[in-house]
């Protein structure tokens, strides 16, 4: 039994996992360009572009685009985006949102030596976010963390 390495719970998790993960979700490009995506398919049912290009047209369409993301700047409140609140969460749901992380991870084929470190932690975190699932795992870990 001395040759089984221990299998991290979510106690031992750290900070600079929880921080690894942050920069991660900041920086990847997969990551980004998956919420460049969502956003881009909101603004397409925007009000001001269906109008604009219902009225005048392709032209239309760019212009109402603007106004409305105009208009929608002005009168929304002032929010924070998915990683800051992140960033804000209490140790607790850190905690759980990386065991969440891990949990995606480990379903993905990543063993659990892969966690033993915080450059383990990046490497196999880059290496399987290239599978969409994982990425959408990781997307849904974290929205409900914020959620909670």
């Amino acid at each position: 039994m001395d040759d089984i390495p221990d299998i991290p719970n979510e106690e031992s998790y750290t900070d600079s996992q929880y921080s690894e993960l942050m920069d991660f979700l900041s920086h990847s490009q997969s990551m980004r360009d998956a919420a460049k995506n969502a956003v881009k398919q909101s603004m397409f049912a925007a009000g001001g572009a269906f109008t604009g290009s219902f009225i005048a047209g392709p032209v239309g369409g760019l212009v109402g685009g603007i106004i409305g993301s105009i208009i929608g700047f002005v009168k929304s409140d002032d929010y924070d985006g998915l990683i800051i609140c992140l960033t804000k969460l209490e140790l607790e749901r850190r905690k759980k949102l990386l065991n969440e992380v891990v949990q995606v991870l480990k379903l993905a084929g990543a063993s659990a030596q892969s966690f033993q470190n915080v450059e383990m932690f990046k490497d196999v975190l880059l290496r399987y976010a290239e599978q969409e699932q994982v990425r959408n795992g990781i997307w849904n870990a974290c929205i409900n963390s914020a959620r909670s």
